[in-house]
């Protein structure tokens, strides 16, 4: 469960709040709730800064598949073909038990009742690093848990510990595992814990990043690490396609 933050600590997650409310206000001219075909847009939970960065490029938004929409299901086992920082194309693939909520920037699987999620980010792979099982965690820090992250709408996540699975689901695969702790609109502290599965496909790292708050995490890992395990990235074949941006 959420505790409350320090004076100090609440004070820099109301005055971040505060400055991402007045540009989202600024720039839609409302402040009215985003509606749910563009809550991805809105960090962890569609709150907060209107569009965090994930690094997400289609290389064609049109031909990306999820299987809910087909079957009228509400889980989803989606395909997408995604863009490295280099322009390398893969296809880029997980299973989920929740809708698919997508954007022009991204795509999240999230149950619309509890904090549970699942989301794809792409960055460039630190240079020199060719595994990846052997990434740092100053990768992380940089990426998923920065300020610009899903996590980081109201204030860079804190006391952030990382570690590595060995028993990670196939070679060519890494997953990590994170614990640390991020501000809600309401300047209290929520402690989550995710997995993150990772591949390279060019230069890019493609990472899929599921999760919930620690205490569901905890009741819920098995289900959650099957999520992670079925990430699946792969160099997509050559094509004359043009690339969504």
């Amino acid at each position: 469960p959420d505790r409350q933050v320090s004076p100090r600590r609440a004070f820099l997650a109301k005055t971040t709040c505060s400055a991402a409310a007045a540009t989202f206000a600024a720039v839609t001219g409302c402040t009215s709730t985003p509606s749910l075909a563009h809550a991805f847009d809105g960090g962890v939970g569609g709150l907060g800064k209107t569009k965090p960065e994930t690094g997400i490029r289609f290389r064609n938004a049109d031909l990306s598949t999820d299987a809910s929409s087909a079957t009228g299901i509400a889980r989803s086992d989606l395909t997408n073909e995604l863009l490295a920082p280099d322009g390398t194309a893969a296809i880029v693939s997980f299973d989920a038990p929740w809708p698919v909520l997508k954007s022009s920037t991204g795509v999240e699987s999230r149950d619309l009742q509890n904090p549970e999620a699942a989301f794809l980010q792409v960055a460039e792979a630190p240079r020199g690093t060719t595994n990846p099982a052997e990434l740092k965690n100053e990768f992380f820090i940089d990426t998923i848990l920065g300020g610009k992250g899903k996590y980081g709408a109201y204030g860079e996540p804190i006391d952030i510990k990382i570690k590595k699975i060995a028993d990670a689901p196939r070679a060519g695969y890494g997953l990590y595992s994170a614990a640390f702790t991020t501000f809600t609109p309401g300047g209290r502290e929520s402690e989550r814990m995710i997995y993150i599965s990772t591949a390279f496909v060019g230069n890019g790292v493609f990472m899929l990043v599921t999760g919930s708050t620690a205490p569901r995490f905890r009741k819920q890992e098995a289900a959650i690490r099957k999520i992670a395990d079925s990430f699946s990235c792969v160099a997509a074949p050559k094509s004359s396609l043009r690339s969504s941006t």
